[in-house]
């Protein structure tokens, strides 16, 4: 049974596994990252929206005020922006933007519906900007007010160590980031 969930991980991609009889020695090896916890097996919530840091779960005590947060919506575990290389991209990105004297997050999400994206980022934090890195972005590029703050989405690190062509479109969406920054 573990050589099952170890190819529906690492061939598929599957981060979880619906299965009711399950022996307590029989559990899925996936996982998000190796520092972090996966969503539970048997979530029907749709709703159920999971944000981690490079050390695990995110869960703040009180309402977070940030002016930029980075949302990285993860589908599969080499999609984390916390990984060795996506982490190295990131961290070039991040330097090429001038980012000094703000307040950034940089989160991983996992996520059933995006509808409800929004919702639940403002129950944890408020932004003046929330850049949403996907490997299969909606809207890609345009700027817009969600909430109490603009949103755009565009590629992840991780999309973009696979399809190095797309840094362009990601460098113009950081670029109107910044200017709506400066």
């Amino acid at each position: 049974m573990r050589d099952y969930f170890q190819y529906l991980d690492e061939v598929l991609g599957l981060q979880k596994v619906l299965i009711s009889n399950q022996t307590q020695n029989e559990t899925p090896s996936s996982s998000l990252d190796q520092n972090s916890k996966s969503t539970p097996v048997g979530t029907s919530d749709s709703r159920v929206i999971h944000f981690f840091t490079e050390t695990g779960d995110f869960l703040p005590a009180d309402k977070l005020y940030c002016e930029l947060i980075f949302l990285n919506i993860v589908t599969q575990t080499k999609e984390s922006i916390f990984r060795t290389d996506a982490k190295e991209l990131f961290g070039k990105m991040m330097a090429a933007m001038k980012l000094k004297n703000l307040q950034v997050l940089t989160l991983d999400c996992r996520v059933e519906d995006r509808s409800f994206l929004i919702s639940e980022v403002e129950k944890i934090c408020e932004s003046k900007i929330v850049v949403v890195f996907s490997s299969f972005p909606k809207d890609i590029g345009e700027l817009t007010y969600k909430g109490s703050g603009q949103w755009i989405e565009t590629y992840s690190p991780a999309y973009l160590l696979e399809d190095p062509g797309a840094k362009k479109v990601v460098w113009n969406d950081l670029q109107k980031v910044m200017r709506q920054l400066s």
